[in-house]
């Protein structure tokens, strides 16, 4: 069985005049265990809405969602909440790092949160930090530090407690090409080296290369597919193309970066 399972979902919202919008409409996908996949669709496609339906954020109006062996619609409120603490990660694209706390601190927050020992935290911590290439920083509070720092400190913080899958949406939407590429180069490492099961939403053609596979949605459906071959440089041109077809807003295309 997948990891994750997605059938036939669908995400309604009302309005008050009491027309219907399908944001998600029938989707089914699955996420096999140690998979890095992307999410990209033009503006309003349903991505952000998508994932966050399947990180459990958004309630599904129709449709079954399992995750980790667990069906997900039949949690209630409180054993959600534990099962999102333990078993999901999620990295922000705006970090929401807590400016009170130092790097380390907020990193550790999920190990606090569940009554990890010190001992165990700080052990933790070490491994996390090191194979991020932040070590240096953990003192810092986060207005010390870049925005490439800040974002492997959240990816840190995502992964500290060994979830079951990591979502990240838009994880570069707020940086500069080289921290850009700090960041995913870590995402990458994570995956290939820890077989970490990763969602990623991103509209950025460089970010989503790194992926091993593309869903492209388009109203609410799945629009294409795409597979990662031998070569970075070939997916990212198919992603192009496919992004030239799907349309959109001239803004999903500005960040370009080869």
């Amino acid at each position: 069985m997948s990891l994750l399972e997605a059938s036939n979902i669908s995400k309604i919202y009302g309005s008050k005049r009491g027309v219907e919008h399908k944001a998600i409409d029938n989707l089914s996908l699955a996420i096999e265990k140690g998979e890095f996949v992307g999410v990209m669709g033009p503006s309003g496609s349903g991505k952000t809405t998508l994932l966050n339906m399947l990180s459990t954020i958004d309630r599904l109006s129709a449709g079954t969602l399992t995750i980790n062996g667990e069906e997900i619609n039949r949690l209630n409120k409180s054993k959600l909440a534990k099962f999102r603490r333990r078993e999901m990660g999620f990295i922000f694209q705006d970090f929401n790092l807590l400016d009170t706390l130092t790097i380390e601190e907020n990193i550790m927050l999920p190990l606090t949160l569940d009554g990890w020992k010190v001992k165990e935290m700080e052990k933790k911590l070490a491994e996390v930090a090191k194979q991020l290439g932040i070590d240096s920083i953990l003192r810092n509070r986060s207005f010390e530090v870049s925005g490439g720092q800040m974002q492997r400190a959240a990816i840190a913080r995502a992964i500290i407690h060994e979830p079951a899958i990591i979502f990240a949406d838009e994880p570069t939407g707020n940086l500069d090409s080289k921290s850009s590429k700090q960041v995913m180069n870590a995402l990458s490492q994570l995956h290939q080296h820890k077989e970490a099961t990763t969602l990623m939403v991103t509209h950025d053609p460089y970010a989503a290369s790194f992926c091993q596979r593309i869903l492209f949605i388009k109203d609410g459906r799945i629009y294409n597919e795409l597979v990662k071959g031998e070569s970075r440089q070939a997916f990212f041109q198919e992603i192009l193309n496919v992004q030239s077809m799907l349309g959109g807003d001239t803004d999903d295309l500005q960040k370009i970066r080869v």
